[in-house]
């Protein structure tokens, strides 16, 4: 137990950055008002630190109101491209019908959301369904920290093992 004993300090200190994460939530809000009142296209994911200039991340997107589009669920890569004077987000060609009127529209950006600082950010742009435009209208992005840390439960239960082990040392050598 004196080897448990020892090493116990060490296995703490590599678990303390391990029992949290710093994270990110990065979303994208496409405004569809313009073709159907009050419908949106939007997701999220979780990323570890914030994009940057030149990276990139794929979306799953949702429908507000799914019964009115087909394919009901999208993905589109958001990426962090240099602008002037900042840097500029901006969303990969989307594509879907609207079952209304049947109708496919590409979903194209045409005045990029632009950040003055990349975290945390919100920022607005315009898109453009094909073209010549049938409509046009706006976008959202948002980088904001995620709510609550994720624990990394490796470490988490890493250290419960070790725990545990001390409380059976201390019985066992009482």
């Amino acid at each position: 137990m004196s080897y448990a004993k020892s090493f116990l300090p060490v296995v703490l200190l590599m678990a303390c950055p391990g029992l949290m994460h710093a994270s990110v939530i990065q979303s994208l809000s496409i405004d569809l008002s313009p073709l159907h009142p009050g419908s949106v296209l939007s997701g999220s994911v979780t990323l570890s630190s914030p994009l940057m200039l030149g990276d990139s991340v794929q979306i799953p997107l949702f429908f507000s109101d799914p019964g009115d589009y087909s394919p009901s669920t999208l993905t589109t890569t958001l990426s962090v491209t240099n602008g002037t004077p900042n840097d500029q987000f901006r969303f990969s060609t989307i594509s879907f019908t609207y079952l209304a009127n049947n109708t496919t529209y590409f979903l194209d950006v045409h005045g990029a959301a632009s950040c003055v600082v990349d975290f945390p950010c919100q920022a607005t742009g315009r898109y453009e369904a094909n073209s010549p435009p049938a409509f046009s209208g706006t976008y959202t992005v948002t980088s904001a920290p995620a709510p609550v840390p994720e624990p990394g439960t490796l470490m988490l239960l890493g250290s419960g093992v070790f725990g545990v082990a001390g409380v059976i040392r201390r019985k066992l050598g009482s």
